[in-house]
């Protein structure tokens, strides 16, 4: 079986940049935008790997503000992928306005799902709680570090989970995510700041860390990743959403 190209499930990535240098990172990436007002500026892209979420992220307090469920529900359908949302405990946005504004995108991703990726730092149980409330299907929580006994309950939840390269020292984490959920991601320029020549779409890392983990290669690692990534499409309902190439690689017609 061929192996597939690197899968980074959260990154972000300059709205301005070239498809040429996109298509020269060789991975297939989820580029997340943090307001509504940076996606309108990525809306007209068709990039072949490179899919951008529709985002308003938790510690931003102008996205926060400018947020309205009528202009986020008319942007997703451009879009199969939603992120970066969420709650973030240390923001200045105060918790109220995050949460109003994380269940109007749950409530819209209830009638029309997607892929969403979802920010809990410092918010762990309060994440879940909007979870349980307004259950969706595709969740994926980016960097998680919510502990064993919560990482237990996001399973029940059905999420799946995103790990960067600053979470391989954190291995009661690692150990706590079940292999079958597992997804890599950069978080570029965030995740991977520390390491040398760090571009979206390099996980390699991260794929050699949780194949080390479990005794297996990377280039396994790689496959099983991309077969949890196809479950999460198929349990969102939003494959033939995705451009062709994705859906080719996912039919492992690039392996």
């Amino acid at each position: 079986m061929r192996v597939p190209p690197p899968l980074d499930t959260h990154a972000h990535v300059d709205a301005a940049i070239d498809g040429s240098e996109l298509r020269k990172l060789g991975a297939f990436i989820f580029a997340m935008t943090r307001s509504l007002d940076e996606f309108e500026v990525v809306r007209p892209r068709s990039d072949l790997r490179t899919l951008w979420g529709v985002g308003v992220h938790p510690g931003l307090v102008r996205a926060q503000k400018a947020f309205t469920p009528e202009r986020f529900r008319q942007q997703i359908q451009d879009t199969p992928l939603v992120g970066e949302v969420g709650l973030e405990g240390s923001s200045r946005v105060p918790i109220e306005q995050q949460t109003a504004t994380f269940r109007h995108v749950l409530e819209e991703l209830q009638r029309h799902p997607r892929i969403v990726s979802v920010h809990s730092s410092g918010a762990h149980l309060r994440v879940l709680r909007e979870l349980h409330r307004t259950p969706v299907d595709g969740v994926i929580l980016h960097w998680w570090t919510g502990g064993a006994e919560m990482t237990e309950e996001a399973v029940r939840l059905g999420c799946y989970f995103s790990l960067p390269p600053a979470m391989m020292t954190s291995e009661e984490t690692l150990r706590a995510v079940p292999p079958h959920r597992l997804l890599t991601e950069t978080d570029h320029p965030y995740g991977d700041r520390h390491k040398r020549g760090a571009k979206p779409g390099r996980v390699s890392e991260v794929e050699q860390r949780l194949a080390d983990l479990r005794g297996i290669e990377s280039r396994t690692q790689r496959i099983e990743v991309w077969a949890n990534f196809a479950k999460l499409v198929d349990t969102a309902g939003v494959g033939p959403a995705l451009p062709p190439e994705w859906q080719t690689t996912l039919r492992g017609g690039n392996r």
